[in-house]
């Protein structure tokens, strides 16, 4: 729309009628200065230019009410298109390091611990999680670890002992024999209620809060894991 105004009065017709309209200004102008005097002519100019603010004012503030109105409108929709989509338990790495940081015991199932020794290579993350490990671990806050149980997993084990620092039997790893793990990408359970599924890709990393059915499972399959494969390490 703005774009066709501007071609408008640079076009010969409109500069033809912009330069009638000034003419006609000036004319009207001397009419009224010379039937009501300057002074009289200037107080009504003020109080043209006054009555014109207020009006822009007010039509600037109805203006960004209808903004408003169409943000939380376009809001809804995205809303309904992401529970339609099934996407409404979808959480970013940062609610996640959220999550991280509230609880008070973590329990992750891991192929490699990668997400808690920040292998950013591996797998294009930006550490947060790695940050939120170490700082509940500083906080005394406990975390059991399940993961197959072959040769490069227990220097995995070793590169955490080395970037982290924690109290005896404050971390636990239970080392699972490899035809027994079943687990495809990472999964952390928060207090024994909240359990979480890491779905890495090259550019993003997507989290998933599972549903109650499935985090009750994990939660017992772990327990008996558990009680069979918890290693003094």
């Amino acid at each position: 729309m703005f774009d066709n105004i501007n071609k408008f009065i640079k076009s010969p017709l409109g500069m033809t009628l912009l330069s009638l309209l000034t003419f006609l200004t000036a004319l009207i102008i001397a009419y009224m200065e010379e039937k009501i005097g300057t002074y009289n002519l200037i107080i009504g100019g003020i109080f043209t230019l006054v009555i014109v603010t207020i009006t822009m004012i007010i039509f600037s503030n109805f203006s960004k009410l209808e903004i408003k109105e169409e943000y939380k409108e376009n809001n809804e929709i995205l809303k309904g298109f992401i529970k339609a989509q099934g996407l409404g338990d979808l959480i970013s790495e940062h609610e996640l390091s959220r999550l991280e940081s509230e609880a008070k015991s973590i329990w992750v199932f891991s192929l490699d611990l990668s997400n808690d020794i920040g292998i950013k290579s591996l797998h294009e993350q930006n550490n947060e999680v790695f940050e939120a490990v170490k700082a509940n671990l500083k906080d005394g806050k406990e975390y059991t670890y399940f993961i197959p149980d072959e040769p490069l997993k227990y220097g995995a084990i070793e590169k955490f002992k080395e970037q982290h620092q924690f109290k005896k039997d404050q971390v636990k790893f239970c080392l699972i024999p490899v035809k027994e793990f079943h687990i495809v990408s990472e999964i952390a359970i928060y207090d024994n209620k909240t359990a979480v599924q890491w779905f890495p890709s090259k550019n993003v990393n997507y989290y998933i809060k599972l549903d109650d059915n499935h985090t009750m499972s994990i939660i017992g399959s772990g327990k008996l894991l558990l009680s069979e494969y918890l290693k003094d390490i």
